[in-house]
């Protein structure tokens, strides 16, 4: 629960490792797309692969994760791992990125037995 990234073009968060971040809820999902005949040929009989850094956190919802079903508090670059959620997140960059991308408030999913 908690606001998440408008959906749309979220390039801007991505070209840099800062501590901007595209957040991402249940059931989103993130199309990167690149120009693959900008790279140079690959010799006859190799076969090309592809690997994805990603700079992030991963949260999941379970508890084995601290405040899983919560979007916040939100990590950053040169926390304490071990203290998460109890260290205040300091403003970087006047987190511009916060005002203008998360938009999308995402409530808590309640599962109710329906009656027959």
């Amino acid at each position: 629960m908690g606001w998440c990234t408008r959906c749309g073009d979220v390039r801007e968060l991505l070209e840099r490792r800062d501590n901007a971040l595209a957040l991402l809820n249940g059931g989103d999902e993130l199309t990167l797309k690149f120009h693959a005949d900008r790279l140079p040929p690959k010799p006859d009989g190799y076969v090309r692969d592809f690997f994805l850094y990603s700079c992030g956190w991963d949260k999941d919802a379970d508890f084995h994760c601290k405040l899983g079903w919560l979007v916040e508090p939100l990590p950053w670059h040169g926390m304490d791992d071990q203290l998460y959620g109890k260290q205040p997140r300091p403003v970087i960059d006047s987190d511009w990125w916060i005002q203008k991308y998360n938009t999308r408030w995402v409530a808590p999913l309640t599962l109710n037995r329906k009656q027959k």
